[in-house]
């Protein structure tokens, strides 16, 4: 799977084909099939060997903390693998490495005195942002801050009157950059669920 990986994150999921693994590893491609069935068991596997990557906090009293470390982690690693972000919504993930790390995030919120129906619903929630935020990220809409000024000097230029408040906050609209907007949106996602953690 290493291989498989370097390809995807060097050359991309086109590039990706069982022969060029096999031309890697200096095998028959045919000898492949003895361990995965097709191109796209391939992929599967190897979405849950990126997944091996994630770095799981140890639980500790506070849960709040320790979850956002947990998304910021699982961010950090399929940022790093670009090429595999558009694989991760296709489908569920129930790989060793993908059933570790949900075992490990309910596991921290029901030991912090979660009852398991929240704790199921903060863990997906938090999980479905990340994943949702990184999709954003790669498909462009996290821009560089060349694009960002493009992006304000757009805004700027749009006809006088037609969208007030976008001319007017231009400057804004291009400002915060991916990293900036997910840790905003990640404070707010976990202080909502901090005000509601006697109701939920």
């Amino acid at each position: 799977m290493d291989v498989a990986l370097e390809i995807a994150d060097r050359e991309g999921l086109d590039a990706l084909t069982m022969r060029a693994v096999a031309d890697r590893l200096d095998v028959r491609h045919t000898s492949l099939y003895r361990h995965v069935a097709s191109r796209d068991e391939l992929l599967v596997e190897l979405v849950d060997h990126m997944l091996g990557e994630v770095g799981l906090p140890g639980p500790g009293p506070d849960w709040r903390a320790d979850t956002e470390a947990g998304a910021r982690e699982y961010r950090r690693v399929i940022r790093a693998h670009k090429a595999l972000v558009p694989l991760i919504p296709r489908g569920q993930l129930l790989g060793p490495n993908a059933l570790r790390a949900r075992e490990h995030g309910l596991r921290l919120l029901t030991q912090a005195g979660w009852p398991p129906a929240p704790a199921v619903r903060i863990y997906l929630t938090v999980t479905h942002y990340v994943v949702g935020a990184v999709v954003l990220d790669t498909g462009g809409a996290a821009r560089t801050a060349e694009q960002r000024a493009a992006m304000a000097d757009l805004f700027t230029s749009l006809p006088a009157g037609r969208h007030p408040l976008v001319t007017t906050h231009s400057a804004l609209l291009g400002g915060p950059d991916g990293d900036e907007e997910f840790d905003f949106g990640l404070r707010c996602l976990l202080d909502g669920i901090a005000a509601q953690e006697r109701s939920l």
